[in-house]
């Protein structure tokens, strides 16, 4: 399952492995990081072509900016997959369980020298310390500007508790010495750690890191509870502990290998305008403010690679990955809490799928538990009998249409809202409280077996016909000229 234990365990090697699968494209051709870069990475992303990695990037010599690198490739979870050193070709839900294994068993990070860290090999403070010296991309012309952060990490400890938490915020480019951190006290850990230097009246030390491991990633953007470590994560993902590194001017821990570090602190009382921004749902985000982090030094690999997400509808390099690992700590959560369902998977945007065996009170428990996981109900659930895929959304929109009475569509009103979401009223996304709703399509526990058999068999190809028909049919496939389908 695993890639040898000799890998270097850095986002070089990931390119490496996805330009042999076929799924990374080098881009010689000179490519303007204003729009241009952008415009294109969407379109491969879209046309579901392989990720691009723009080689030369207008006013940068010798840097690099790759994007969509989790993105969707062929099949959809192919990136993820060989971030995971499994097959490309292993099915979502598979995927899931391997992951949800992986979860158990966390790893320590390993503590790294100074000189054995990869993102040392230059070290910028004072005024050499300039963001402007990196391909900061502008991603869509309805953007506000020019995102530092996009495909990142950003660590932050808990100055009550010592927890340092790993997760992916956008950043805004202001100037030189200075970005913006979107941090939303209502719905992240690092809004809520944010407020606790607000409260004290000082600056709250950051570390915004550009080009990990794909593993760091995907583990910044789990919904693993509050006090768990996303470096211990990421190395139960790796297989082994993450190598991370002290940084310059804080405590904080980095991941070692990571191609960029810019070490900031963010401001107590400074706000300034942020956005808009297209965002994972597909739609643009209203302009804005949003605390403002100071540069204190910059450390990066020599020619280093600049790495960026670009957001939007179904799929990208955030649903890709992300969804997937929701999903394995969602099914975890509720497996701790006592609770055995057959697949739980995520769609965007922020929509839970759960597959079951219907019985009392089951769906009321499933969705009490997952309302107090961290962050793993945000805009709606549905329940699927154990029979549908809850990762194929035909197979979900198949049964919503054709198994759910409109008696078993609920709503919860006034749960904790996502400000993102293009749906919010204008008082819910100021309150950040909006209802929740709830799709039951599993049918009802007190028909019986003989009417569920008259109303309600699935006539597919796997359940309409006996196996001796479909063991012919499958073996004459070639012969009704069908072998590239």
């Amino acid at each position: 399952m695993r890639q040898p234990v000799e890998r270097r365990w850095d986002l070089r090697e990931f390119i490496e492995l996805l330009e042999q699968a076929g799924e990374l494209r080098r881009v010689k051709a000179e490519v303007d990081w204003n729009l241009e870069a952008g415009a294109m990475s969407r379109l491969a992303c879209e046309r579901r072509g392989p990720a691009p990695l723009f080689e030369n990037i207008t006013g940068y010599p010798g840097q690099s900016l790759a994007s969509v690198l989790l993105g969707p490739g062929e099949p959809l979870h192919a990136r993820t997959s060989i971030a995971l050193g499994v097959d490309r070709n292993t099915p979502p839900l598979e995927l899931v369980e391997i992951v949800r294994r992986a979860l158990r068993s966390p790893q320590t990070p390993v503590t790294v020298r100074k000189e054995q860290a990869p993102c040392k090999e230059v070290i910028l403070k004072g005024a050499d310390a300039d963001l402007n010296r990196f391909p900061v991309p502008w991603v869509k012309s309805l953007d506000g500007g020019r995102y530092i952060g996009t495909w990142d990490i950003v660590g932050i400890r808990d100055p009550e508790t010592g927890w340092v938490n790993w997760a992916t915020y956008r950043c805004m480019l202001k100037d030189a010495g200075h970005f913006t951190v979107l941090l939303l006290s209502e719905d992240q850990h690092g809004g809520r750690i944010f407020k606790k230097y607000q409260a004290e009246g000082r600056p709250m030390p950051i570390a915004l890191v550009i080009g990990a491991e794909p593993s760091c990633h995907m583990a910044a953007t789990s919904s693993i509870p509050v006090g768990v470590s996303e470096a211990e994560v990421a190395g139960a993902l790796m297989g082994q502990g993450v190598p991370i590194v002290k940084c310059e001017t804080s405590d904080l821990m980095v991941p070692a290998t990571a191609e960029i570090v810019i070490e900031a602190e963010v401001l107590p009382a400074e706000r300034v305008d942020e956005g808009p921004f297209g965002e994972f749902t597909g739609h643009v985000t209203h302009r804005g403010t949003a605390p403002v982090a100071r540069v204190t030094c910059i450390t990066h690999r020599r020619n280093p690679i600049f790495t960026m997400a670009n957001m939007s509808k179904p799929y990208d390099d955030y649903a890709v990955p992300a969804y997937m690992l929701r999903a394995a700590c969602a099914k975890n959560w509720l497996e701790d809490h006592g609770v055995n369902v057959k697949a739980v998977f995520y769609h965007v945007p922020e929509i839970a799928v759960v597959a079951l065996k219907p019985a009392p009170g089951l769906i009321q428990r499933v969705t009490s538990i997952l309302m107090a996981g961290s962050r793993l109900i945000q805009n709606g659930i549905v329940f699927v009998e154990e029979d549908v895929d809850p990762s194929n959304i035909e197979d979900i929109f198949w049964s919503i249409c054709s198994r759910m009475h409109p008696d078993r569509y609920a709503v919860i009103r006034n749960v904790p809202a996502l400000p993102l979401i293009p749906w919010l009223e204008p008082k819910e996304r100021e309150m950040r409280q909006a209802p929740l709703w709830i799709m039951n399509s599993t049918f009802p526990l007190d028909w019986t077996e003989h009417y569920r058999d008259e109303h309600t068999r699935v006539c597919d190809f796997a359940d309409g016909w006996t196996g001796e028909i479909k063991q012919r049919v499958l073996q004459r496939w070639k012969d009704y000229g069908y072998e590239d389908i």
